[in-house]
């Protein structure tokens, strides 16, 4: 019979190369990889930074127009392809703005929508699509406004509906 000999040559395991060598492999594929995650997130971000400027700043603008035509009668509203025109009862209550008469409008080719009166004109909404803006009133004296935001390569459609408190007479 012959022993067992054990030889040292052809033990297994990996040699002390072989694990460094895997471990600088492992090291930059983690880099890459960790480097295509930052860019994700930061796609990510910035569309989502994008999305919530723009719906905020048309939901400020929405909100200043209604409470305006909240403070008018119906039949002082006169709307026009892309504008609302108000005629507000004396004694309204709008700060710092005497103006009976005020104007939403988005002027053509621009793509913003504008708060018009004696006193002047003021921004209410940037990076509206151009002829977006649009609004009617149904026989219930229900005043809907509609128009469309851009944010980096998408359009958000932004829209509301208010009732005058006001009546005629």
């Amino acid at each position: 019979m012959k022993a067992w000999k054990h030889n040292l040559d052809s033990a297994g395991g990996y040699s002390l190369i072989e694990m460094v060598l895997v471990i600088v492999l492992m090291a930059v594929l983690a880099g890459f990889a960790f480097q295509a995650i930052l860019g994700s997130v930061s796609i990510y971000t910035t569309a989502a930074r994008e999305y919530l400027i723009a719906q905020q700043e048309s939901k400020i603008a929405m909100e200043k127009m209604v409470r305006e035509i909240r403070e008018s009668a119906p039949g002082d509203i006169v709307i026009s392809t892309g504008s609302i025109q108000i005629t507000k009862k004396t004694g309204h209550v709008t700060p710092l703005d005497s103006n009976l008469s005020i104007t939403f409008v988005q002027p053509v080719g621009a793509t913003t929508i504008e708060r018009q009166t004696g006193a002047g004109n003021f921004t209410l909404a940037d990076n509206v699509i151009e002829d977006s803006f649009s609004a009617s009133m149904d026989s219930n004296d229900v005043v809907t406004i509609y128009f469309c935001v851009e944010a980096g390569d998408n359009q958000y459609p932004i829209r509301t509906a208010t009732w005058p408190r006001q009546t005629d007479g």
